[in-house]
């Protein structure tokens, strides 16, 4: 039989084996942040549930191979699955009941993390992000996994003071809720949810509220791509009537308006027009607040667009059509992955009013933008564009939109 390095190293190295017996807190906190029960990890890996139960408290090991799946399911890497079998101590930092940052004293002084690792984290998930705004997700995640597995894991290991702790949880978070980003983008949910869950517990270890808020959006956000309207709402309401305006305007208009769009999913008009005019209230704030870098994705027209697609969604097409003319106005002021979005927006609301060869333009102008770009997002909102017009085909601008846009679809980053 063939064994990974990894799965070689903990047998020949008694030193990394695991005391038998020992509970695995981490493995099963993990299990627990990605809503897997016992049971499901035993259907999906054909063994039983006993077995997965003797995981849990360290009387068992997973064999080589279930190693693997449950690494998959878990979506972690295969050093991080052994840390948590092997290393059952080794957890993220949590906040104490005082309020302190937990550390690990016993780390020798040569090992703590400096204010100069902290900007080169911040650095890190700004490259990373641009990244992601010009090629997509798909070729970003790897590349981000690598940098949290192998530079942000050792830091939040090493020795920190309390203060200095905190803003590491901060950087750290923020970076690992970049990776969720990507792989929900690259249409990797189960391994998102698991970065996500990560980064809010990292976000209330450092005790930043906005933080925390934006975790919850981007919860909202991918619940609102699985169909999960309840959970949307459970994100964006309960935030907002928690914290209220504790949190940065910005963050307030986008959970407005993701609770506006879960409402006109839903067919519920009084609740999304409600949602609505809040965004709009809290956009003219000029995103006034306490900072939060993370919302750089909050450009001028973005409340717009949102507005326009809820109001589409409650057939309100003439309504909708003045939202998406502002979106397409401030289209040039925002980055490519944007641009694609409001181009893809303003095709739909065109073709609900059956403006169809305005809406073919429009359509090849945001193919135009999507050139080069590896994202399942994107593809959904090329196929929604696609999926309109098709019923048009017949019409020259049309036929010729659509030759191009399965091109494109068929091969990502054409």
């Amino acid at each position: 039989m063939r064994h990974h390095a990894a799965d070689l190293e903990y047998r020949g190295n008694p030193k990394r084996r695991r005391a038998v017996g020992k509970r695995r807190d981490a493995l099963i906190r993990r299990r627990k942040a990605m809503g897997i029960s016992q049971e499901e990890v035993a259907h999906r890996l054909g063994v039983d549930r006993t077995t997965v139960s003797r995981w849990d408290r360290g009387e068992n090991d997973p064999q080589p191979l279930h190693r693997r799946e449950l690494a998959e399911l878990l979506g972690v890497s295969s050093i991080e699955l052994d840390r948590f079998l092997f290393d059952p101590d080794d957890r993220l930092p949590q906040q104490t009941v005082a309020g302190r940052v937990a550390t690990r004293p016993h780390l020798v002084e040569s090992a703590a993390v400096t204010v100069e690792d902290l900007q080169r984290i911040d650095q890190t998930r700004t490259h990373f992000q641009e990244m992601y705004r010009r090629v997509g997700g798909v070729p970003t995640l790897p590349r981000i996994n690598a940098v949290l597995d192998q530079r942000v894991a050792p830091m939040l290991r090493a020795a920190y003071e309390n203060n200095l702790g905190r803003q590491l949880f901060r950087a750290a978070g923020s970076l690992t809720a970049f990776a969720g980003v990507c792989a929900y983008d690259a249409d990797q949910q189960m391994a998102a949810t698991a970065r996500f869950a990560e980064a809010l517990s990292l976000a209330r270890a450092s005790a930043d509220l906005q933080f925390e808020g934006y975790l919850h959006a981007l919860l909202a956000n991918q619940a609102m791509h699985l169909g999960e309207l309840d959970q949307v709402l459970d994100h964006t309401e309960t935030v907002l009537d928690i914290f209220g305006d504790r949190l940065n305007s910005a963050l307030i208009c986008d959970l407005h308006t993701l609770a506006a769009k879960a409402h006109a999913r839903a067919a519920n008009t009084t609740a999304c027009h409600r949602h609505l005019a809040a965004a709009e209230t809290s956009a003219e704030r000029a995103w006034q607040g306490p900072d939060l870098p993370e919302a750089s994705y909050m450009t001028a027209g973005l409340i717009q667009l949102q507005t326009a697609e809820a109001l589409r969604r409650l057939g309100d097409t003439t309504a909708a059509r003045t939202y998406a003319d502002e979106a397409i106005r401030t289209a040039p002021n925002t980055h490519l992955r944007g641009q694609v979005h409001r181009w893809a927006g303003y095709a739909l609301v065109l073709t609900a009013e059956g403006e169809i060869e305005e809406a073919a333009d429009a359509a090849t102008t945001m193919l135009d933008c999507a050139v080069g770009m590896e994202s399942g997002r994107l593809h959904d909102r090329l196929t929604s564009v696609v999926r309109a017009l098709r019923p048009y085909s017949a019409e020259a601008p049309v036929a010729s939109t659509l030759e191009r846009a399965e091109v494109q679809l068929a091969e990502p980053g054409a």
